[in-house]
Order: C-alpha cells, then sequence, then structure tokens
C-alpha cells in the first residue's frame, strides 16, 4: 500500500483471523480468533480464549506507532514486561486489514471489526429499577429496621439457589452497607464506587459464603487485597518522600530567600569538614534506601499488575505522576540549600574540604573500580547464560515437529525475544567495558598525582560543582512547570510501563546471576549499614535473613521487610497463597511471568459486565423464552400481507407513523385499523409475546416511559406494536434481554428492519451493531435503499458508507431507484461522486511527489474522474436551463453559490459560460480557493 497511513488508522477493534510462523501457515488453534483493541490513549486489550497458547503480546498493555510521517513501512510495537522492549511489528495495511510481521519469523493477518470498542459490549446491569424501585415486589430490612424494596425475578437470576419469595427473603436482618452493596452487585454484577474496605470485610464475612454468592465473596476479596496492593505502593512513594525529607533536613533545610542573605558557615558543619563528610554519607545511605524503595515499587507493579483491573492500574500511574512535581521540589530544595552554603566558602575552607576529600575520594574511586569489574563480570556471565538458552531453543527446533500448533508460535516469539535480550545484554556490556575503562584511567590519573594536586583537583570540583548548579536548578524548574503540559497522559502511561518493565528485567537478572553478586551486595550493606536498606534487599530476594554479618539481628531485620511487606501479606492471605522465604511477591509473580499472563481485562470491578461475559444476560434470555413469572404482553399486529419480506423502503414510509405511535412513549392501539370512509375493517393476525415488566423497564427508556406513564399500557400492562412481524419484534426482544444480538442468519432486508425497530424504541446500542452489520452487506442492489434509510434514521455512519460505495459505483445514479431518492440525497451522492474523483487526481499527485512510478493505469484513472465531474455537469446544466441559480434547492444555499460564482467570474473572465462555474462552484463546496485550483488543474 502506498501514500499515508494515519495513527488513527490503528484504532478499533481487531481480529486475528491467521496465522504463519517459521514451521507455515497454520490456523491456530485459541489463537485464530483472539480480539484485541487499539483505543486513542495508547492501550491495548486482549480477548483471549481459554485455549490460546499464552504468547509475549497476551501481558501487553500498550503500544506505539512508529514511523516516518505516516509512510510506510510503518510499525507497531507492543510493550509488554520482557525487559520493557516489547514486541515490534512491521505492518502492512489493506483497506479493513492489517498485516503484522515479527522478524520474519511470524506473521499475524488481522482484520478490523469494529472502528473502536465493540458498543455491544457495554455494561450488562438493572441499576435503575434498583434505584427508583419501579414494580417491586419485595421489601429487605437491615438489622435497623431500614427497607430496601428490590425485585424477585432480578435477584433470581443473579442467585437462583436462594428463595426470594420467602416470608423472611434472604440477607434480611444484615447491616445496612452489607445490603446496600449486596443489592448492588445482584443488580450489576460489580462493586459500588466509593466501597470501603471495612464493608468489603463484612460482605465477605457475612455474605461470601451463601449459595450463589461465591464469586461475589471473590469480588471483596480481590477489592482487598488490590487496595493492599495499591497502598503498599502509595506507602513505597511516600517512602521516598521521607528519605529526600531527610536528606533537605541533614543540610539545615529549605533555603528561604531570608535564610539566603543570613548565611553564616561559623560553627556549621561547612565549616567542619569531618561533620560535612559524616552528614554526606548519611545523605547518601538515605539515597540508597530510595533507590532500593524505587527498585521495589517498580518490581512489584510489574509483576503484580496482572492481578489489577485497569482503572486501578491507571490510578496508581496518576498518583506516581502527581508525586513527581514534589519529587524535583524536594531535589530543588536541597540543590538550593548546597548551593547557597558552597558559594559562601572562603578560598581556604573549600581547599580545608578538597584536603579532607581526598582519601574519601581514594577509597571511592578504590570501591567504584571493584563495583565495574564484579559488574562485568557478572555481565558475562548472564550472556553466556542467555547464549545456552538461544543454542537450546535452536536444538529444539529441530524437534518443531513435536510441538503443537500455538507452542510453535509461542517458542518462535520467545526465542526472538530471546535473541533481542542477548543483543541487549552485549550492548550493555560494551558499555560497561568503555565505563570500566575510563574509570580504571581516571583512578590511576588521580593516584599518581600528588597530594597538593590531589587537592587542586577535588578544589576544582567543588568549584565546577557551584558553577553547574544555578543551570541544573533552571532545568529543574522548566521541567516542572512543562510536567503537565508537555507530558501527555499517553505519554507517560508509555513511560511509567517502560521504566517499571525495564528496572523489573534488571532486577530479574541480578536475582539470576545472585551468587556472582553476592559480594558486592554484601560490600554494599556494610557500607550503607541501614536495617531499611537491607530489610528492602530481602524482600527483593537479593540476600537472605542474617546473612550479611555486618546487619541488624535477623529478628530485628525480620520484623522490618515485614514492615515493608505487610500490604503484600495480606494480599497473599486473601488469595490464598503462603509468602515463600525470599520474597514476598517475587516467586508468585516471576512464575506469571514466565507464562506470559495475561493482564486483567476487567476494566474496573465498579463497572458491570458487558453482556457476553454477564451470567445475568444469559439467565434473563432462559427466562424471557421460558415465559414464565411474566406480567405484561406485547401484542404484535401484523396485517396478512406483512411477513418479514422485503420492507427497507416500504417501513421508511411508515416512520412517520411510528414517530406519531411514540409521541407520548406509546399510545398504540390494539384495535384493527380501519380505512377512513370505508365500512369493511381489515382483518389482522395479533400474535401476543409475553414478557417482563421489570427487565423490560430498566433495559429499555422507550417501554420504562410507557409502562410508568399511567396511560393504557401502564394499566393494561399491554403495548401494541405495529408495522412488523412477530419472529422480527420477538428477535428484537431477545436482544433487549440477552443484551446481544446475534446477527447470523439476519440477511441485509432483515437487518434493516431491525435498525428500524432499534431506532423506533431507542436502543442506540443494538442500532449500532445493525448500523456495523449492514456495512458489510453493501452492494449495488441496496447501496440507494439503505441510503435512504439511514438518512431516515440518521445513521452517519452507514450513510458515508452507502454514499462512499455509490461513489465507486456511479452507475446507480442511472437507476429508477435513484430517481425516487429525495432531492437532498440525489445531491449528496453526486457530491460523493466529485469528491471520489478528486481523491483519485490527490492521489495520483500525491504518488508523482513521492516519485511514485508511473502506472498504464493512470490515464484511465483520470478518465474517470471527468466522467464522473460530468455527471454533476449534466445535472447543472439540467437544472440551470430550466430555473436561474436562485431558485436551485438542491445547492443548499443560493447566496453562497451566487457569491461564489461571482467571484470566479471577475478571476477567470466572461468567457467561462456559467453553466462551467455552477459545476466548478458545486464540486468546490462553494469555496472559491478549492475551486480556482480545481479550474485550473482541469
Amino acid at each position: 500500500m502506498a501514500g499515508m497511513v494515519e495513527e488513527t488508522a490503528f484504532h478499533g477493534t481487531w481480529k486475528i483471523t491467521e496465522c504463519v510462523s517459521v514451521t507455515g501457515v497454520v490456523e491456530i488453534t485459541g489463537i485464530e480468533g483472539t480480539e484485541f483493541v487499539l483505543d486513542e490513549n495508547g492501550d491495548v486489550n486482549w480477548e483471549v480464549q481459554d485455549e490460546a497458547e499464552p504468547l509475549p503480546l497476551f501481558s501487553c498493555e500498550t503500544y506505539e506507532v512508529l514511523s516516518a510521517a505516516g509512510k510506510l513501512p510503518m510499525a507497531l510495537k507492543f510493550i509488554g514486561t520482557y525487559g520493557g522492549q516489547g514486541v515490534e511489528f512491521t505492518v502492512d495495511f489493506s483497506d479493513n486489514h492489517m498485516l503484522l510481521s515479527y522478524d520474519n519469523c511470524c506473521m499475524l493477518q488481522c482484520k478490523k471489526i469494529s472502528p473502536g470498542p465493540r458498543r455491544e459490549d457495554a455494561p450488562y446491569q438493572y441499576l435503575g429499577a434498583l434505584e427508583q424501585s419501579y414494580f417491586s415486589d419485595i421489601i429487605l430490612r437491615t438489622d435497623t429496621r431500614k427497607e430496601f424494596k428490590a425485585h424477585s425475578i432480578i435477584l433470581g437470576l443473579s442467585a437462583p439457589d436462594l428463595d426470594w419469595t420467602a416470608s423472611v427473603p434472604p440477607l434480611t436482618g444484615l447491616p445496612e452497607d452489607v445490603i446496600q452493596t449486596t443489592l448492588h452487585y445482584l443488580y450489576a454484577e460489580c462493586l459500588p464506587q466509593r466501597l470501603s474496605e471495612v464493608t468489603a470485610r463484612r460482605c465477605v464475612k457475612m455474605v461470601g459464603k451463601l449459595p450463589s454468592f461465591a464469586k461475589f465473596g471473590q469480588l471483596c476479596e480481590t477489592f482487598l487485597k488490590n487496595t493492599a496492593l495499591t497502598q503498599q505502593i502509595k506507602t513505597l512513594v511516600a517512602d521516598m518522600h521521607a528519605c529526600a525529607d531527610r536528606i533537605n533536613d541533614l543540610f539545615g533545610g529549605p533555603m528561604t530567600e531570608e535564610r539566603k542573605e543570613e548565611v553564616t558557615l561559623e560553627g556549621s558543619m561547612w565549616s567542619n569538614p569531618a561533620k560535612l563528610c559524616y552528614t554526606v554519607r548519611q545523605a547518601l545511605r538515605e539515597e540508597a534506601i530510595a533507590c532500593a524503595k524505587f527498585i521495589i515499587m517498580c518490581d512489584l507493579f510489574s509483576k503484580r499488575k496482572y492481578e489489577l483491573s485497569k482503572e486501578e492500574r491507571h490510578d496508581i500511574m496518576k498518583y506516581v505522576k502527581s508525586r513527581i512535581p514534589v519529587f524535583l521540589n524536594q531535589m530543588m530544595t536541597l540543590m538550593t540549600t548546597v548551593m547557597t552554603h558552597l558559594q559562601s566558602l572562603t578560598l581556604s575552607q573549600r581547599a580545608d574540604i578538597a584536603a579532607y576529600l581526598v582519601p574519601e575520594m581514594e577509597t571511592i574511586l578504590d570501591t567504584m573500580s571493584r563495583f565495574a569489574v564484579e559488574t562485568k563480570s557478572a555481565l558475562e556471565q548472564a550472556i553466556i547464560s542467555s547464549n545456552e538458552k538461544v543454542n537450546t531453543e535452536k536444538m529444539e527446533k529441530s524437534d518443531r515437529h513435536k510441538w503443537g500448533i500455538g507452542d510453535s508460535l509461542g517458542r518462535t516469539l520467545k526465542h526472538a525475544l530471546h535473541l533481542k535480550e542477548l543483543k541487549k545484554l552485549k550492548h550493555f556490556h560494551e558499555k560497561t567495558s568503555t565505563c570500566f575503562f575510563h574509570l580504571k584511567k581516571e583512578r590511576s590519573h588521580f593516584t599518581m598525582k600528588s597530594q597538593a594536586d590531589k587537592v587542586r583537583c577535588v578544589s576544582h570540583s567543588l568549584k565546577h560543582l557551584v558553577d553547574e548548579l544555578p543551570s541544573l536548578l533552571i532545568r529543574l524548574r522548566e521541567l516542572t512547570s512543562a510536567l503537565d503540559q508537555k507530558v501527555t497522559w499517553k505519554e507517560w502511561k508509555y513511560i511509567f510501563k517502560m521504566a517499571t518493565s525495564k528496572v523489573s528485567w534488571g532486577l530479574s537478572k541480578v536475582q539470576s546471576n545472585k551468587p556472582s553478586l553476592q559480594p558486592m551486595i554484601k560490600e554494599m550493606c556494610d557500607i550503607v549499614r541501614s536495617d531499611q536498606f537491607n530489610a528492602s534487599l530481602v524482600t527483593l530476594g537479593l540476600i537472605e535473613l542474617g546473612e550479611n554479618s555486618g546487619s541488624p539481628t535477623s529478628s530485628s531485620l525480620s520484623s522490618m521487610a515485614t514492615s515493608i511487606n505487610n500490604s503484600s501479606s495480606e494480599a497473599a492471605t486473601l488469595s490464598g497463597s503462603v509468602p515463600g522465604k525470599e520474597s514476598t511477591f517475587s516467586t508468585v509473580a516471576n512464575s506469571k511471568a514466565t507464562r506470559y499472563a495475561q493482564l486483567s481485562c476487567v476494566e474496573s470491578l465498579c463497572v458491570s459486565p458487558s453482556a457476553n461475559n454477564s451470567c445475568s444476560a444469559k439467565r434473563c434470555l432462559e427466562l424471557f423464552r421460558s415465559a414464565t413469572k411474566t406480567d405484561m404482553v406485547f401484542e404484535v399486529i401484523c396485517p396478512p400481507d406483512v411477513d418479514g419480506g422485503d420492507i427497507i423502503i416500504d417501513h421508511i414510509a411508515s416512520q412517520d407513523a411510528a414517530e406519531a405511535e411514540g409521541a407520548v412513549g406509546g399510545t398504540n392501539s390494539a384495535n384493527p385499523a380501519t380505512a377512513e370512509g370505508e365500512e369493511e375493517e381489515v382483518e389482522v393476525e395479533v400474535h401476543e409475546i409475553k414478557a417482563h415488566r421489570v427487565i423490560v423497564a430498566a433495559r429499555c427508556d422507550w417501554f420504562r416511559r410507557a409502562l410508568l406513564s399511567g396511560m393504557k399500557e401502564a394499566i393494561d400492562r399491554k403495548i401494541v406494536v405495529h408495522d412488523t412481524n412477530p419472529d422480527l419484534f420477538r428477535r428484537f426482544l431477545e436482544a433487549l434481554y440477552a443484551g446481544h444480538l446475534d446477527t447470523s442468519g439476519l440477511n441485509d432486508e432483515l437487518l434493516a428492519d431491525m435498525m428500524t425497530l432499534c431506532d423506533r424504541y431507542e436502543m442506540d446500542d443494538l442500532k449500532h451493531l445493525c448500523e456495523q452489520e449492514l456495512k458489510s452487506h453493501l452492494n449495488e442492489i441496496n447501496a440507494l435503499y439503505l441510503l435512504n434509510l439511514a438518512d431516515h434514521l440518521n445513521s452517519r455512519g452507514l450513510k458515508d458508507a452507502a454514499l462512499s460505495f455509490i461513489g465507486k459505483h456511479r452507475d446507480l445514479t442511472g437507476s429508477d431507484v435513484y430517481q425516487e431518492l429525495p432531492d437532498h440525497l440525489k445531491d449528496e451522492v453526486l457530491e460523493a461522486i466529485v469528491w471520489q474523483g478528486l481523491d483519485i487526481r490527490s492521489h495520483l499527485r500525491r504518488d508523482r511527489q513521492e516519485g511514485s512510478p508511473s502506472s498504464t493505469s493512470s490515464m484511465s484513472e483520470v478518465d474517470e474522474l471527468v466522467n464522473n465531474l460530468d455527471i454533476v455537469q449534466d445535472r447543472a446544466l439540467e437544472i440551470s436551463s430550466s430555473s436561474s441559480s436562485d431558485e436551485l434547492t438542491f445547492m443548499g444555499d443560493a447566496a453562497q453559490l451566487n457569491s461564489c460564482i461571482d467571484e470566479l467570474a471577475i478571476i477567470v473572465g466572461d468567457d467561462v459560460p456559467r453553466e462551467e462555474l455552477v459545476r466548478i462552484a458545486l464540486a468546490a463546496d462553494y469555496d472559491v480557493n478549492r475551486a480556482l485550483n480545481f479550474f485550473y488543474s482541469t
């Protein structure tokens, strides 16, 4: 595909239709049919079949479009937890199809099934009935005698194992907050907003063990576990703030403008090098603790985010982003304090500090050199291990005929990712080796200097630091002020997920090479000598309890680690797991990462599931089909000649009647229709369909208004329906009950009739589904009919699709159906044909500018453009010969047209016929500049 592709072309719901791997073309069971949604915020949501092989893709929740100004080839990068490197596919577009290719090892053929999230995935619930209490038949009383009105039918759908018609209904006598939360779940299959932990624990204890309430208990336990996890992350962030505050306190606190003028070094640590060095050591200790907390936070989020709903993940990311300006302000406070005091130092004081720092610098350089050697050795060991893994996978390829089909694609992707990981490790090793070489060189140069030169060197470094601090402060202020403006939510999600994933990946490499890094880790503990730091390393699984001889006692260290992980321990207890010896969360999380666990597809614990995932929706459909416990009826009045056949145009003509019927919310008459002035009545067939008032009212606003209007429908508990056939209306009611419309077996005529019903009774989600299905049914026979239908029903999507189709099939304008269209639709068709031609010309011009080779079909495309424009010219000539331009009703705005024609005549001269100017003005939509470009280009 040539030309430009906008990033918006990626947005929508896609389905994997075919998979290609190194083993050949295969239709992979489970993976084929997997759907994913790419939204405008950079999120990707997967709907994976239960039997699908777990792939690295399914753990990705973010994507990025990589391109050079929208030109092909483009790339689509899915960001997951595999080292933060993501899975990058090259993309080939063709209409609504997308071919994703990964490193010549596998390809995925995808088809767009919706331009956005599917409308049938809307939450399924009956909360309107609970809140308004219409048609309630039972009362639940709390322990304080407060009453809640409810509906036995709906409660029976959600909890069928309980007898809700008993004289004392279940849940009676429970606390108010428990009953309120439980009723919300029974009507919506989710938890209410602003649920407290106390109420959730009560619900687990009092209701979670009752029949049919196991899922409710699990939801409450998940809420408690996720709340504990979220709170733990927030606690870690607060601990990092506390470390920053302690560092500022060590250096004297924030420097106000008044304090800057009163800076005195006499008797302060700034005049005492030993005390200053001790303070710096304390600050570095706090910084080491903060870094350990940061790593815990990143690893915790990266490995446990599978358990969180999408809403909870976003809340954590928003919270962390809100704390960044606070961190930056703390950093600026510290830098201002240090800068102010260093600037106040005299030359002799600076020399004293430098002389005291020389031995410290030598110790620091020695320590850094040892750390660099051990790091380099560990990297080499990691590269050897990765090489062995890759070689093992290569050997397994010889036995790939033994693999399952899904396993084949999974192993292919994993092998490619391992190769990328190995390349990444080698690159990092090269950079580390270069840094080690420079560090060794600097250490050698510093060691060879005389004592006086060393003092001068350190003094010079202090002066350089003082000179650089003002510019650093300015940059930090600019970063703080521009953070919210320049870093969008989409960009921040990408940055946060990428950063946490990379940190977690780096930690996993350290853990896998822990034996070779133990001397360095032990020395770090000896240097820092902090209970919190050691406890953090225990949490990360880098040291064992009591392992370090210089560390606190095992009991104190154990209590510190428990304090850090109190939320994790609570979450583990709630989920039924037992924390292991190393890390309270790493064992379970690592096993999940190995399996490429799919992210939780739950949008929120407080959002109802879609109809496809709702148990109540399935039971509700069964209830309708059984026709039991009904309390109302629909009467479908059907004349003998109405059999549900070709009524695509006929029902449009009756739309006004339908609107009149529903003007008050359903004042239908059940009497047979009688022609005015005729003596004989027309015989009609009346079909009755039984239903349930509370369900019908909760699922459809139109029916709710009719049943609560106090008029005939409400009194008789009967709604009369005209202008449809019983089978189609029964299918409509099934869709209303189930929340989903099964379009299989519906041809274009039945889909059109169903769409009319959905529009009449304000079922917008079902109407949208019919609209999407009708787009795929467009052909030369029904395009004009569907255009007229879409115009009547105000269906913009279907109308645009029909106009686009007709614009490519201009011969349809010669049909009798076209002549029967309203004038405004005829004009829109002609305009569509014109713009279709202009698009072709623009495409050809762009191809020439991009250097695309001209094809033999180029002239034929131009000829087609001219022919398309001739249709408009013929139409314009036909009308202009019979009336003046002031009478051209199809032009929309005659004054605007005349103004455009007059301006064109002044510029191009009087030699151009007025009919030609009318044609050009119409083609340019009355825009003079566009009309001139069009005139001179043709």
